[in-house]
């Protein structure tokens, strides 16, 4: 058997890692100042699973720039905590750089300790927070400068194999090498010189710090994407620049900034392979120093094609890694890769991880809701007496929770009503931009079939039927679906309540969007990734959408962060879409729906419709009876409330966990 090229080692620097697969920085808010047990076991699992190298992510150097949720690596009491960790992984058998940064004019204004000054190039209002700057002074820099050659040295004591100054993504370092932010007109802004003397500063003290004999690498833009920005030929210019200056170890590849954030976090809208020809032009520009390749693989199964075809020395599976642990033992075949069963793919919706992180929330996944919970979810143990499980519905949180239990050894039977497994996720998978949904539903058929589950379809259970089984065990995953009337008791989008009269639920809009005709009205009083989906989808397949929504802005439960953006930009490109926003439906005739703006009265009513689509907050599928249909029933995901892909598989396994004895499902 040929040896992969992803289980060839690299030298990078003065350090030997033992493969090619790698996970860059990544924000988990896992530790706070210094690092934590809950970090190194989420890193030592994975060091576990085959990953080579870590880049620990996000270590401010300085206070200005201090978030609370992470570690700061200009304190001195960082140093023995990080050895921990280092040491940890190092016995786990990988090598961890580690990321230091400045947020700069991403900073919040309001620090851990306290209200603080945002510094940046210019003064500018900083596109992720809308605060101004202030530009930073000589002394500033000099103090800045200084504070990344102290937390180096800190890295160094600390164990970690090598440092990663960051430069991109529109933190501070980024700032000054751009004209998006850099509009300075003395010696650190101007031309290529001036923008890059700042970072070349930064290079030239880590460098004195550390000494020759250690690993000193940057995270920078391969590309800004942006009209105004600097392209792919003016970004090398500026790694020549930079390296001319002082070693330079490796080169980390990004793209974008918080002017457009979906580069800086790509989700499922992003081609797959978004950043693959800038990668490609940096690395042959740059033939003598190891390039990380981010965004350059077709698919996770394409990894090892980046680093045989020469695109990059190694391969950046960040999610890729928090969803499945063991990913670089099935990609090199490593001993266990065969137990370890097959990949569990990460599916870039960004809601488990960048989403939380968002929030202030400890990052976790999707697909993977052990992620950050190593040391409370440690490996099941086979059941000592198997019990026979009946599992109801064949959505996301059926078919994991039927996985769970059968590779725990329980005999299990899913029964689910339509035809084909899924459940929400068929229609899901249909939205543009949101097709890697499915990859999930490919996996737990997958997982189903492995696990030797009996699996049947278009079976409706009855109390009577599930009662007749005598199992053990029920799961209730029966889902949610378009509520037929409204049981909100308060708010909503029509006075008077949600009529089911002369609206098209959105459910059934979805599934055959030949129902509505070429301009329509949808009223979304759900606001969620969910309507937005609904939208997406009909969006393709009319010339006119008014989208009328009772909130003051559409969709405003996804987040103004990651991929907000890039779904505002879909809804403009179509040319055809409207929205009237703090609107509340009056009346729903014939081609037509009366409104009333909700602030100030004014009525307005919207003719010549071919159809009004009705989106509400997903009512819960329920079979009524069950209580004594076995010793324990269980319900889960929507059927227990509809909320999101991450709430139904969470409980899924956390149903596992409680019938092994080794946790309380909500407890």
């Amino acid at each position: 058997m040929t040896e992969s090229v992803l289980s060839q080692p690299l030298q990078i620097g003065t350090v030997t890692v033992p493969n090619r697969i790698m996970q860059t920085a990544h924000s988990k808010q896992y530790s706070d100042r210094v690092e934590s047990d809950r970090e190194t076991a989420y890193f030592v699992r994975r060091a576990q699973g085959g990953c080579g190298l870590f880049v620990a992510g996000n270590h401010f150097v300085h206070p200005s720039g201090s978030i609370r949720g992470f570690q700061d690596a200009f304190r001195p009491e960082s140093v023995p905590a990080s050895r921990r960790m280092t040491d940890a992984i190092h016995d786990a058998g990988a090598r961890v750089f580690v990321q230091l940064n400045h947020h700069g004019a991403q900073a919040q204004p309001d620090g851990p300790d306290g209200p603080r000054t945002v510094y940046a190039p210019s003064r500018i209002l900083s596109p992720s927070t809308s605060h101004a700057t202030r530009a930073m002074s000589h002394d500033d820099i000099a103090s800045v400068v200084e504070a990344w050659a102290t937390s180096a040295e800190h890295a160094r004591d600390g164990g970690f194999d090598g440092v990663e100054i960051h430069m991109a993504h529109g933190y501070l370092l980024h700032q000054f090498l751009s004209p998006l932010y850099n509009a300075r007109r003395d010696e650190y802004g101007g031309d290529l010189e001036g923008r890059t003397r700042f970072p070349r500063e930064v290079l030239r003290a880590v460098r004195a710090r550390v000494g020759d004999d250690y690993t000193v690498g940057i995270r920078i833009v391969a590309n800004e994407f942006h009209a105004d920005g600097l392209d792919g030929a003016a970004m090398r210019e500026v790694i020549a620049r930079l390296r001319a200056e002082a070693r330079i170890d490796f080169l980390d590849l990004a793209a974008g900034g918080y002017h457009n954030v979906h580069y800086v976090f790509p989700s499922s809208a992003m081609p797959v392979a978004w950043l693959r020809e800038e990668v490609a032009a940096v690395k042959a520009a740059n033939p003598d120093v190891p390039v990380f390749g981010v965004g350059a693989a077709q698919s996770v199964e394409a990894a090892e094609e980046v680093v045989a075809s020469g695109i990059a020395d190694m391969v950046a599976l960040t999610r890729a890694q928090i969803a499945d642990p063991d990913l670089g033992l099935k990609l090199t075949g490593a001993t266990g890769a065969a137990e370890a069963g097959g990949i569990r793919h990460c599916i870039r919706l960004n809601q488990g991880c960048l989403g939380r992180g968002s929030r202030g929330l400890a990052m976790s996944c999707t697909v993977n809701p052990l992620a950050g919970r190593e040391r409370e979810r440690g490996a099941r143990p086979r059941a000592e007496v198997a019990q026979r499980w009946i599992v109801v519905g064949g959505g996301p949180a059926g078919m994991r929770a039927a996985v769970e239990l059968a590779a725990d050894g329980h005999a299990v039977t899913l029964l689910e009503a339509a035809e084909e497994l899924g459940g929400q996720l068929r229609l899901a998978r249909r939205v543009p931009g949101r097709e890697s949904v499915g990859l999930l539903v490919e996996d737990l058929v997958r997982d189903l079939a492995d696990a030797g589950v009996d699996v049947r379809l278009g079976v409706r259970a009855t109390a009577a039927d599930l009662r007749a089984e005598t199992a053990d065990g029920i799961v209730l995953a029966t889902g949610a679906t378009a509520p037929r009337r409204s049981s909100l008791a308060l708010g909503g989008a029509y006075a008077g309540g949600f009529p089911l009269e002369g609206t098209v639920d959105a459910f059934a809009a979805a599934s055959d969007p030949s129902l509505v005709g070429s301009r329509i009205a949808v009223v979304d009083a759900d606001g969620t990734a969910y309507a937005a989906g609904i939208v997406l989808t009909l969006l393709e397949h009319v010339e006119e959408l008014e989208l009328v929504t009772p909130f003051e802005s559409v969709f405003p439960h996804i987040g103004a962060g990651y991929d907000r953006p890039l779904l505002l930009q879909r809804l403009r490109a179509h040319g055809g879409f409207r929205r009237r926003t703090s609107q509340s439906v009056t009346a729903v005739r014939p081609g037509a729906v009366d409104l009333a703006d909700t602030l100030t009265g004014v009525d307005e009513t919207l003719t010549g419709l071919d159809a009004v689509v009705a989106v509400e907050p997903r009512a819960s599928v329920v079979i009524d009876g069950l209580t004594d249909a076995a010793p324990r029933v269980v319900t889960i995901g929507d059927a227990y409330a509809p909320r999101t892909i991450d709430a139904a598989i969470f409980e899924a396994v956390e149903v596992a966990y409680d019938v092994a004895g080794l946790a309380v499902l909500r407890g």
